[in-house]
């Protein structure tokens, strides 16, 4: 079977077709084969040698749904043919071997892409919302990154809390975010968050790339606010916070996480969007990892 990677660090054009054996699964794995895969930045990343230490040859991907080919011989409760997803490793492949009691049913209902595009984004975003920010119904949540794929879902699984939702994000994406029935939206390149809201803020959610500019995030905040942000810290200031630092956790489960994304999905609660399609291929992997490198809006999958 065919997987797509690289053995040398560099831009898209590193990625290649390696041919790679038949996967067969120990007791307790089953094999699928892939459907579509949604593509995230830490893949660009890794590509990139951003961390020198990976081992190479690497077939990168995290985010994967596909059909059970396979069973270990202790798996008595996932029929063949199931569609499923799992938060995994080594995903961009054309068979993916995982541990069964990681992947979830994907629903009927709903497409391999609309389920793969969830899984990263929103394992995040539901663990930063009922985890980190442990948001409560009649809280001013500040939503800042809220055009991103893990913004849009936070926004939308804080509202449902019963928070009163702020979004930050470019004025681009004012009409997307507005139509979520948002409480406020603030267009960053055209006002000052930190003026406009200030002290406004039960709870501040920072999931902009790299968590940046956290003394907007502390102007933002009431006294005795709880701040969350994907940074590692914030800067010294005068109010008393309450911070956490988004990483990952098991304190919910991944799965859990997605059984509840998908059912919220499958029933029209929630919305995730796909901004590109790509065909699993060579090409369709180096255009994606092109994409993933410059200004996109949605999810981008590979699918079948």
């Amino acid at each position: 079977m065919l997987a797509y990677g690289y053995r040398k660090f560099g831009g898209p054009a590193i990625f290649e077709a390696i041919e790679q054996p038949a996967l067969e699964p120990t007791a307790n794995q089953l094999v699928i084969e892939t459907l579509a895969v949604n593509l995230n930045d830490s893949d660009r990343l890794d590509h990139r040698g951003t961390n020198p230490d990976t081992p190479l040859p690497l077939i990168p991907g995290h985010d994967v749904v596909g059909r059970v080919i396979k069973v270990g011989a202790a798996v008595t409760d996932v029929p063949l043919q199931t569609r499923v997803a799992a938060h995994t490793e080594h995903a961009y492949a054309e068979q993916v071997c995982v541990d069964a009691d990681t992947v979830v049913t994907v629903p009927d209902n709903l497409t391999a892409a609309m389920a793969a595009s969830l899984i990263t984004p929103g394992i995040t975003a539901y663990k930063t919302v009922r985890y980190f920010a442990d948001v409560q119904a009649g809280q001013t949540v500040i939503v800042k990154g809220a055009a991103g794929g893990v913004g849009m879902l936070v926004v939308q699984l804080a509202q449902r809390l019963g928070a009163h939702v702020i979004a930050i994000a470019s004025q681009r994406h004012a009409d997307e975010l507005t139509a979520l029935g948002l409480d406020q939206f603030v267009a960053y390149d055209h006002q000052n968050p930190a003026h406009v809201l200030a002290d406004r803020g039960d709870v501040i959610i920072n999931v902009t790339l790299n968590g940046i500019d956290g003394k907007t995030d502390l102007a933002m905040a009431k006294f005795d606010a709880t701040i969350v942000s994907v940074a590692n810290r914030l800067p010294a200031s005068s109010k008393s916070i309450h911070f956490q630092s988004i990483h990952a956790t098991n304190v919910i489960s991944d799965q859990a996480a997605l059984q509840m994304l998908f059912k919220l999905l499958s029933t029209d609660q929630l919305r995730t969007t796909i901004g590109t399609h790509l065909p699993f291929t060579l090409a369709g992997f180096t255009q994606g990892q092109a994409l993933l490198a410059g200004t996109h809006d949605g999810r981008i999958v590979i699918e079948k």
